[in-house]
């Protein structure tokens, strides 16, 4: 994307880019940055509009579960610790029923 106004270039990433249910775009905050944060979660969420329906907390918690399996299926073999840790810390909260 160009500005042609002040002359800005913006390059977007859509390597991983597909469809999908919407809440899969918040995975990634609520398995990182909202860990201990609720002040954050609720920010975004004022931001947005709206808090999350009951299927879609749910649909959360499936996805949190998928993206720490695949967290760590990827990080194990490519010597990532930091994102092993990423994928047990998220299936270690999602077994003790802590809140994503």
């Amino acid at each position: 994307m160009f500005d042609t106004g002040p002359g800005r270039l913006a390059v977007v990433d859509l390597e991983r880019a597909r469809p999908h249910a919407v809440v899969f775009d918040i995975v990634r905050l609520a398995c990182g940055p909202w860990v201990g944060r609720p002040d954050l979660r609720a920010a975004f969420f004022e931001g947005y509009g709206r808090e999350l329906a009951d299927k879609e907390e749910r649909s959360l918690r499936c996805l949190a579960a998928l993206d720490a399996v695949s967290a760590i299926s990827w990080g194990v073999p490519h010597h990532d610790p930091e994102i092993v840790a990423r994928g047990r810390a998220t299936l270690a909260r999602l077994e003790r029923g802590d809140a994503e």
